[in-house]
């Protein structure tokens, strides 16, 4: 009766893979949309700086190249407005990388972060944790099928294959639950860290208080009798 139920089991999860087909699509086009959505105004920066003559690149790089970056050219030389806009354009998201990795898995949340270490990490973690899961599935279908139903033994409870085949998916599912765990944290943290880099190299603060200042300048205004007066204009950012 077991081998009956177990094998019913794995039927029905085949079946229900197969006509799965249609929520995978839409499922395809979600992610596709978030991923263009975490990665809309990002991209490549040219920017002179005043104390430079010719123009630089700067894209999104590792930390370490970025912290180089920041080294060797001096970006607080440049108005407010441009450093916020290079911080938008550089900046890692956070939020849809980790809900990808604790989700979809496979390193996919840290590769769109760029971050090719914790890309690779989550690849050979959900990797070696799936090969797991479907060896141990393998055994306990053998088992049950060709050993048991095909031998024609009623009692399989102690059988070394099924348990071996039980051990294997038992741990396999736990393992995958700590990888997915930690590719969940490790966007978040990678991404806090990244942009914290920026923040600094651009002389930034974390809530953006710097951008409250008040700006007041003068300009003459003629009027119609050919007096002169003065016009005062005063800019406060928002942002």
């Amino acid at each position: 009766m077991k081998r009956l139920l177990l094998l019913l089991m794995i039927l029905l999860l085949s079946g229900s893979a197969l006509f799965s087909g249609t929520g995978s699509l839409l499922l395809d086009a979600v992610v596709f949309g978030l991923d263009v959505a975490a990665k809309a105004g990002k991209g490549k920066v040219e920017v002179t700086l005043p104390d430079e003559e010719k123009e630089i690149s700067v894209r999104r790089v590792s930390m370490k190249k970025m912290k180089t970056i920041f080294e060797e050219h001096n970006f607080l030389l440049l108005e407010y407005e441009k450093r916020l806009e290079i911080y938008d354009r550089l900046s890692v998201p956070i939020a849809w990388p980790v809900v990808k990795g604790i989700t979809i898995g496979f390193g996919k949340g840290s590769r769109l972060q760029r971050d090719h270490a914790g890309s690779i990490t989550g690849i050979v973690m959900d990797t070696a944790s799936a090969a797991a899961i479907g060896t141990g599935l393998v055994f306990i279908v053998i088992d049950a099928i060709f050993v048991g139903m095909l031998g024609g033994r009623e009692n399989f409870s102690d059988d070394e294959l099924q348990a071996t085949g039980e051990n294997l998916l038992f741990g396999g599912l736990i393992a995958l639950g700590a990888s997915r765990v930690i590719q969940g944290i490790g966007p978040a943290v990678y991404g806090l860290r990244y942009n914290k880099v920026l923040r600094t190299g651009l002389g930034l603060a974390k809530d953006r208080s710097d951008a409250v200042g008040l700006a007041i300048g003068f300009a003459p205004l003629p009027t119609g009798d050919g007096r002169l007066q003065w016009q005062v204009a005063a800019r406060i950012p928002l942002r």
